[in-house]
């Protein structure tokens, strides 16, 4: 497949938000995924034809990172079709095919920066691979969507569909301008540079592998989870932050009279709906919940803890102060800001130096991102990005009523048997909250 000429002059500006991410990943895979399971077979002509109109739709997808004075994308003049789509599975063992895809990485100074593989089995599964360089969640949910939208509008011979356009203003700058100097003051100052105060336990200098884990927490618990949120007045991401805390807890030497963060997100969309913001943007960011670890008592106890912590963060908008905190660290250059984190991989790899776990809750999958008309989608789960030591994450994504947690890790510094206790023990927590 050869990219339409205009593309060739298509050139998008990076802002911090993406030169982040960008140098994230040449610390660790910063590839995420979309499981689509099918009740049936997709036609191949079909859905390569939509992942190539997806591409037109969204021009960025088709672009590559530049590292330079002003970082920035531009359009890579041609590729191979199977830099976009793939079939995989065909020699029958599905669950290999799977994890080759889930554990593979989209090189973001290559591109293009969206993939799509069907993966062939007694049915089929459709993984949606982003690069997380170009956009978060949110973008990987639009992406799947105009995919669907494309192979049906195929399938009923229907011509509507989305034109490129050029993308507007993809920073943080928007949703920023929209609150008052005193609004971003208070956002600043509730959002304390973040520290690495522990964990997950690894062995330093041992080679590893990518790996992939998820579990499925079926609709009946997940109902009596939702259940509890609404009479306890606490939100689903509360409790998911408690019981990510506890297991954790399990796994991580501490100090049973000290309080310990672990990281999770915010999508600053949410703040000002009103707001003109992209889909296809990195408008998603990190920040620090601190719990005690020695609560004693039910997991209660601790869930009203995260609910305590989680509205302070909401009412001071601490997401907007990570992203002022951000646009503070590049106001130094890319290059200091690479400098920073090569430290930072130093610091670890040599001294041992920890990172903060991650819990990231996608939230609810709609069925508009992954209806494809026919076959039916029976599951979808969001698989995150593999981080390698110090990291560990897991992110949590419902569909059809079935909470999915899953996970990317370096298998070997970080054990497989270490990433199953801990999903475990999440469920477990879950179990026994909603018995009390």
């Amino acid at each position: 497949m050869q990219t339409p000429g205009p593309r060739q002059q298509f050139r998008f500006p990076a802002p911090v938000n993406d030169q982040w991410n960008y140098l994230l990943s040449t610390i660790w895979n910063q590839t995420m995924h979309l499981v689509v399971i099918l009740d049936g077979r997709l036609d191949e002509g079909r859905l390569r034809d939509a992942a190539e109109r997806v591409l037109e739709a969204e021009p960025l997808l088709a672009c590559r990172f530049v590292e330079a004075a002003e970082p920035h994308w531009e359009a890579i003049p041609s590729f191979r079709p199977e830099s976009i789509f793939s079939v995989a599975g065909q020699d029958g063992d599905r669950d290999l095919a799977l994890r080759e895809v889930l554990t593979g990485k989209i090189d973001p100074g290559a591109g293009p920066q969206a993939h799509f593989d069907l993966v062939h089995g007694d049915t089929d599964m459709l993984i949606i691979s982003l690069n997380h360089s170009v956009c978060d969640a949110r973008g990987i949910l639009h992406v799947s969507g105009l995919c669907a939208r494309a192979y049906r509008a195929q399938g009923n011979n229907s011509g509507s569909f989305p034109s490129g356009r050029f993308p507007c203003d993809r920073s943080f700058h928007p949703l920023l301008s929209a609150l008052s100097d005193e609004e971003r003051a208070v956002a600043r100052h509730c959002c304390d540079e973040q520290s690495a105060e522990w964990g997950m336990p690894w062995e330093p200098g041992a080679p590893g592998s990518a790996e992939y884990s998820a579990r499925t927490i079926g609709p009946p618990l997940f109902r009596a989870v939702k259940a509890y949120s609404r009479s306890m007045g606490v939100t689903v991401n509360d409790i998911l932050i408690a019981a990510f805390f506890a297991s954790v807890r399990r796994e991580i030497p501490h100090q049973e009279d000290r309080d310990y963060p672990v990281l999770t997100s915010t999508d600053l969309r949410r703040i000002h709906p009103g707001v003109r913001s992209p889909a296809v943007a990195n408008l998603s960011v990190a920040f620090e919940v601190w719990l005690p670890a020695g609560m004693p008592g039910r997991p209660h106890d601790l869930v009203l803890a995260a609910h305590r912590v989680m509205d302070e963060k909401k009412r001071l908008r601490v997401g907007i102060g990570s992203a002022i905190r951000l646009e503070e660290m590049f106001s130094s250059g890319f290059d200091q800001v690479r400098e920073h984190l090569l430290e930072a991989k130093r610091r670890s790899r040599i001294e041992g130096y920890p990172k903060n776990p991650f819990i990231s809750n996608i939230g609810i999958l709609p069925h508009s991102c992954v209806d494809f008309g026919y076959p039916h989608t029976m599951a979808a789960y969001v698989v995150p990005p593999v981080e390698y030591p110090p990291g560990f994450g897991i992110a949590a994504s419902t569909f059809d009523g079935t909470l999915t947690l899953s996970c990317g890790f370096c298998d070997g510094p970080i054990a497989g048997r270490t990433v199953e206790r801990v999903m475990t023990s999440m469920e477990e927590f879950l179990s026994t909250l909603t018995r009390e």
